[in-house]
């Protein structure tokens, strides 16, 4: 994973937080977002990141979502950011 696919990571995780810590959500739903972004964070800080980790947690984050208006540019951000990255793309499943 190059500096410019972390670099776009990153920037989709910051568009989540704004998101997340501006819409009204539960509290519990809330934290549990900030956890998976800091786990995705905390990989892309590792010489070696776990790609499908990171892979697993952006689509988790973006299904998560993707039912708040509010939160479409966030998760349009980590689709672009998986599609940079050559991640698979299945937060979209089941729509």
């Amino acid at each position: 994973m190059d500096g410019t696919e972390q670099a776009a990571i990153h920037q989709a995780l910051v568009a989540v937080q704004h998101a997340v810590t501006s819409m009204t959500f539960p509290s519990c739903d809330q934290e549990d977002l900030i956890e998976a972004i800091d786990r995705v964070e905390e990989q892309l800080h590792v010489s070696h990141p776990n790609v499908a980790l990171m892979c697993r947690f952006l689509n988790s984050i973006a299904r998560s979502l993707r039912a708040q208006p509010e939160a479409r540019d966030a998760c349009l951000a980590i689709e672009d950011a998986i599609s940079k990255a050559g991640m698979p793309s299945t937060w979209q499943s089941g729509i």
